[in-house]
């Protein structure tokens, strides 16, 4: 076969494939996606959004819709107005085999409820990152109030943690180590209902179990104080009683200073 014939060949092939890759992609283009898959990753029955939160808002948006083809639909606006919920922390948005689309939600994850002295309340997550109260839903988490006053939502507690002259003047650092340490942890989760913040921002446990204040400082030391507040806990008042103390102070490293009732 001479070679002039090949190359027409050859050029017909690849124009052949041009022409049906621009035929497929034009049919899909027209292909009717409809209301696509939702899922969320609810995390311990927190159910800030349901997936039909979630349908309702992008239908409300004009984002999705039943007759919508994958022309109409526009995956990056979808996942930018997710993501701009205050209770979205990720978003997967994509196509799956046939006519199905999907949209996977995982919301963020409350540690601690604050009361601020002006009143106002918000909670902080797993990331250390501040956010607001949802219409929805009230999260059984842990409460912090007293003398705190964080209403920034666009602040966050790693960034404090990371950084050592905000780590001097600010308390959003200890409230995120201390929130997440009693919730990470299986006995204090049960035990330590709220925590106060008294005027020399210094923080105080409040247990479920006795009436006893426990007098924590600030977060240095954390592991140290928790870890001996934990012996004393189970081998100590075990022993003596729930009722003997009406404080237990953990500030000083390797003590426990207690006062009786």
């Amino acid at each position: 076969m001479n070679s002039w014939l090949k190359n027409i060949l050859w050029l017909g092939f690849v124009i052949l494939i041009i022409v049906l890759m621009s035929f497929v992609n034009s049919s899909k283009k027209e292909q009717v996606l409809g209301i696509p898959d939702i899922s969320v990753d609810i995390h311990e029955n927190q159910m800030f959004l349901s997936e039909l939160d979630i349908q309702e808002k992008l239908i409300a948006k004009h984002l999705i819709g039943e007759d919508y083809t994958y022309s109409d639909v526009d995956f990056n606006k979808i996942e930018s107005y997710l993501l701009g919920l205050s209770e979205v922390k990720s978003v997967e948005v994509h196509s799956k085999v046939g006519h199905h689309w999907e949209i996977k939600v995982n919301p963020r994850q409350p540690i601690a409820r604050l009361f601020n002295l002006n009143g106002s309340s918000c909670y902080i997550d797993t990331e250390g990152k501040l956010m607001p109260l949802s219409s929805n839903y009230s999260a059984h988490v842990l409460t912090i109030s007293g003398f705190i006053n964080e209403t920034d939502m666009e602040r966050n507690a790693i960034d404090v943690i990371n950084n050592d002259s905000l780590k001097t003047i600010e308390i959003l650092d200890d409230l995120y180590n201390i929130s997440n340490y009693v919730c990470s942890d299986k006995f204090f989760s049960s035990q330590i209902t709220h925590i106060f913040v008294n005027p020399q921002k210094e923080f105080e446990l409040i247990p479920r179990v006795g009436r006893q204040r426990i007098m924590f400082g600030n977060s240095d030391f954390l592991e140290g104080k928790f870890k001996k507040l934990k012996v004393f806990y189970q081998e100590g008042l075990s022993k003596a009683g729930w009722e003997q103390y009406d404080t237990i102070n953990v500030k000083i490293k390797n003590q426990i200073i207690c006062s009786k009732r």
